[in-house]
């Protein structure tokens, strides 16, 4: 049992407890809440739209790199099936359309497959822009439509054949026309411009959508093109230029809208 004089010195400490003050505790003012929230807002309006976008462009280029090397292996497995070491067997003009793109689309997950005159299926007939805003030569922005023997894979991608009536090895005529500095047809006869012609060696051309026909549908965003010669698989720059994109890790695209140029 304490002393008397311990429990004396323990009841004074405890008296004088409960006669000290009781301090002031600070706090905020509503006013340095609705600040300190205010700042927060503005820096989360300034910084979440860029995060969302980086994470957004990430997640294209990593399809586009699955994609890319889905569909090359495919047409490898249906060169080997050949027993050729050319692609222009699996895309000789005496094949149509369908008969080069079933070729190799066999060894990919399809799960729905339209011709092009299917205007409804594999995502219907939607427009699709240039990587860049292009003059259509008479003043309005450039597209084109999605519509060709098409496929689509269970991952959503749209795969688009692109027939090239070629001869010889695998050369193809095009044609160009002359423009001015906006793009405008310079030399028209009869409201039509009047074609230059050149060669390139095009075995066909492969055109996908790496997010079917969900928006954006632009060359340089989700969609994609690559040319077949008879050696290599190669890029078509304003196509989407899918090879410059792997490279770098960005998307290569302009933000405009449809109408007059």
């Amino acid at each position: 049992m304490p002393p008397p004089r311990y429990n004396h010195c323990i009841a004074k400490v405890f008296r004088n407890y409960r006669k000290a003050p009781i301090l002031d505790k600070k706090a905020f003012t509503l006013a340095e809440v609705l600040i300190t929230l205010g700042i927060i807002g503005v820096v989360a309006a300034l910084t979440i739209p860029a995060l969302v976008a980086k994470y957004d462009e990430m997640v294209m280029v990593n399809k586009l790199k699955r994609t890319y090397s889905e569909l090359a292996n495919a047409i490898e497995l249906r060169k080997a099936e050949l027993g050729t070491d050319s692609y222009a067997d699996q895309f000789s003009p005496d094949l149509t359309e369908a008969e080069q793109l079933d070729g190799f689309v066999k060894y990919l997950n399809v799960i729905e497959r339209c011709s092009a005159s299917d205007t409804k299926g594999c995502g219907g007939s939607y427009t699709i822009y240039p990587k860049n805003k292009t003059n259509d030569g008479f003043g309005n922005v450039k597209t084109s439509k999605s519509t060709s023997e098409r496929a689509v894979l269970n991952d959503g991608t749209i795969v688009r054949m692109s027939k090239r009536n070629w001869t010889g090895n695998c050369e193809v005529t095009y044609a160009k026309y002359e423009t001015d500095a906006n793009g405008n047809y310079t030399n028209v006869v009869d409201g039509k411009p009047v074609p230059e012609y050149y060669t390139a060696q095009h075995c066909a051309e492969i055109f996908f959508d790496i997010n079917g026909s969900k928006r954006r549908n632009q060359f340089g965003y989700d969609n994609y093109s690559f040319a077949v010669s008879p050696t290599k698989l190669d890029q078509h720059s304003g196509y989407g230029g899918l090879y410059d994109t792997i490279r770098t890790g960005k998307l290569n695209y302009e933000r405009y809208t449809e109408g007059k140029y």
